[in-house]
C-alpha cells in the first residue's frame, strides 16, 4: 500500500458535510424504525408503521425483538414440595438459585421444571416422588406429601406490592 496516496474516495466523503449529514440520517431513520417497531401497540407505532414499512422491509430493519421477551414475568411464582414424616416433622424442597457463580447456568435447567410442573398435572405425581426419594434416607418413614404453588402479582413499576401469596395445592397425596 502506498502511504503516499491521499484519502479514499469513501474517507474522503465520510469526512465531507454532505457524508457526515447522510450518514447520519441513515444512523437516525434505523434508530426510529427500530424503535417503532419495538414499541408496545399504541397510537403512535399504528400511525407511523405506514410511513416507515417501506424502508423497513426494504432494508431489513422490521424486526420485532420481542421475540426475546414476549411475555415478560408479572408474578412471583415459588413451588414447594412437602414431604411429612411420621413423626410430623415437615420437610420442604424447592428450586433454588444455586450460587452465584453457576447458579444461572444450573436455575436455567431448574426453571422449565418448575414452569412444566406448574402448568402439566401429569407430571406432578413423579416429580412428588422424586422429591421423596430426594429428602428421606432409608430408615425414614414419610407419610404424605404435598405440591404447593403461591403466587403473587407484581404491581407496576413504582408501584408498591399490594397482593398477597395465593396458595394452590397441586398434588397431595398420603403415603404408605
Amino acid at each position: 500500500m502506498d502511504v503516499s496516496a491521499g484519502p479514499t474516495l469513501s474517507e474522503r466523503f465520510e469526512k465531507s458535510f454532505v457524508g457526515e449529514v447522510l450518514i447520519s440520517a441513515l444512523v437516525t431513520a434505523a434508530l426510529i424504525i427500530a424503535l417503532v417497531w419495538n414499541l408496545p401497540d399504541s397510537e403512535i407505532k399504528r400511525s407511523a408503521k405506514p410511513a416507515l414499512e417501506p424502508l423497513a422491509t426494504s432494508s431489513g430493519l422490521e424486526q420485532v425483538w420481542q421475540m426475546y421477551a414476549p411475555d415478560p414475568v408479572r408474578r412471583l411464582e415459588i413451588l414447594e414440595v412437602h414431604v411429612t414424616m411420621a413423626d410430623g416433622s415437615d420437610r420442604v424442597w424447592t428450586f433454588n438459585e444455586g450460587d452465584r457463580v453457576l447458579g444461572p447456568f444450573h436455575w436455567y435447567h431448574w426453571q422449565k421444571l418448575k414452569e412444566q410442573a406448574i402448568r402439566q398435572p401429569d407430571i406432578r405425581p413423579e416429580l412428588s416422588m422424586w422429591v421423596v426419594r430426594h429428602l428421606t434416607v432409608p430408615g425414614d418413614h414419610p407419610v404424605h406429601v404435598q405440591m404447593l404453588f403461591r403466587s403473587q402479582d407484581f404491581a407496576p413499576p413504582g408501584k408498591p406490592t399490594t397482593s398477597e401469596f395465593v396458595t394452590e395445592t397441586l398434588y397431595d397425596k398420603r403415603l404408605a
